[in-house]
């Protein structure tokens, strides 16, 4: 199985950042930001799974993933500088 899981695209890993003031200064990270290093966090990784089956791939194939993301309701998304 270890095979097969090692050859294979299930879907993309996303770490959390959250900003929980408006500048910027209460923030969460399960990730080392900006650097992305590992941390202690008790922030689960994010799987979004892409598809139903995993997708066989190979050393050199390469993906496409588009994203799109709505807040909805009229919230206010920044970025953080």
């Amino acid at each position: 199985m270890a095979q097969r899981t090692g050859k294979s695209f299930t879907g993309v890993a996303l770490w959390p950042r959250l900003i929980l003031d408006a500048d910027g200064n209460i923030d969460v990270n399960s990730r080392q930001y900006p650097s992305g290093k590992h941390q202690k966090s008790h922030w689960q990784t994010v799987l979004p799974i892409m598809n139903d089956v995993p997708i066989d791939v190979k050393g050199g194939d390469e993906i496409e993933v588009t994203f799109d993301f709505s807040l909805g309701g009229g919230d206010i998304l920044t970025t953080p500088s």
